[in-house]
């Protein structure tokens, strides 16, 4: 399946959802966009359909020859509800052109005719789970992205405790690790060398660590407010995250080995409750890991080579500042005499000139070096 169809279908759901947002409103005005809405992401649905099956559809193409031209490719298929379909399109219609107001209940049929519709055409024609569908492809390659398909199998082969588990771990992948205070637990001093974590500044010592971690989880200490602004510069609906939250169980993941540690919460993992939250907690997931990927895609920046210096020395000293007299964050390590640089600029003194320079060896955190290099260790 191609990204443009799946584009399709991810705004077919997204309109549907709106859709059945704006029917459980009491305030009948609304009944006029559920009805458009839902209208509108049936006909995505079907333009996704029609161009997963090659079927011949065009922009003057009226709605109700869609189901001809689609049942065309997919015979001895027939796509289901048509009569519903058709329906809503009248009720859409009237509502738009002619300012009818819908009848609710006529709607609320309508609406789970649609749901059902897209359930049964997704499992017979495309061979998925509409619950599912196809958002997935969408991520980045990475983890994050296997953990979702992992989770998807488990859903599809009703393992609800592995499908909240694996939400979760995405969910701790792209957001709660960088809120790790572990590397506080030695009570040493930190500086630029190490202990890179967004939690708050009262977590990020050993006296909170003593007397707040309990269990691995605890390691964890989010910034409620920061979480918030990261989201929305993401695009992600605070809410849809604050729920996942709190309907999966907490992960850790060890630094040092990558092992993953899970608090069975019962309430959380019971079965009773998970088989009427599951279908919400992976999809919702998948929305909010796209939104990061989708942003984390658009981002620019310019082309830029790799740059380095060349030192004259080992175990040179990396200031904190441009300026000799600022603290050392650290030196070089021993036969190293090359180091990454971007920029380099003329010292607080007006006279010295100064290296940016960055240093860091994959998984060992306390190879961090990030300053400034005096130009008379450079060749």
């Amino acid at each position: 399946m191609d990204i443009e169809t799946a584009r399709q279908i991810i705004l077919a759901r997204h309109l549907h959802e709106l859709g059945t947002s704006s029917l459980r409103s009491s305030n009948n005005l609304y009944l006029f966009a559920a009805v458009n809405l839902i209208q509108d992401a049936v006909e995505a649905f079907l333009l996704a359909l029609a161009n997963h099956v090659g079927a011949e559809i065009d922009q003057n193409t009226k709605f109700d020859k869609y189901f001809v031209e689609i049942n065309k490719k997919i015979e001895p298929k027939e796509l289901p509800f048509k009569i519903k379909l058709l329906r809503l399109n009248r009720v859409r219609v009237d509502s738009k052109h002619y300012g009818i107001q819908p009848a609710r209940d006529e709607c609320e049929r309508l609406a789970l005719s649609v749901r059902e519709f897209f359930d049964e055409v997704s499992n017979s024609v495309f061979g998925v789970s509409y619950a599912t569908f196809c958002a997935i492809d969408l991520l980045d390659d990475c983890e994050v992205k296997t953990l979702l398909i992992e989770a998807k199998n488990a859903l599809e082969n009703g393992d609800h405790e592995t499908c909240s588990i694996n939400c979760r771990k995405a969910i701790y992948l792209e957001i709660e690790r960088h809120y790790d205070i572990s590397e506080y637990e030695d009570g040493k001093p930190k500086g630029l060398l190490g202990g890179y974590t967004l939690a708050p500044f009262y977590a990020r010592n050993k006296e909170y660590i003593e007397k707040n971690v309990k269990e691995p989880t605890d390691y964890i200490v989010r910034d409620h407010s920061r979480i918030d602004q990261e989201l929305l510069k993401q695009r992600v609906d605070t809410t849809d995250f604050w729920n996942i939250w709190r309907l999966t169980p907490e992960v850790y993941r060890t630094r040092k080995e990558g092992n993953w540690i899970i608090k069975h919460d019962f309430d959380k993992l019971d079965p009773r409750i998970l088989s009427d939250k599951i279908e919400y907690i992976l999809t919702t997931t998948i929305n909010i890991m796209l939104c990061i990927h989708t942003v984390r895609k658009s981002i620019r920046t310019s082309d830029y080579g790799n740059y380095y210096l060349e030192l004259n020395k080992e175990g040179v000293p990396v200031y904190e500042k441009a300026d000799v007299t600022s603290n050392i964050v650290g030196y070089t390590p021993p036969e190293m005499k090359r180091i990454d640089t971007d920029y380099r600029v003329t010292g607080f003194d007006g006279e010295s000139v100064f290296w940016h320079v960055n240093h860091y060896k994959k998984d060992e955190l306390d190879s961090l070096l990030y300053g400034f290099i005096s130009s008379e260790y450079v060749s």
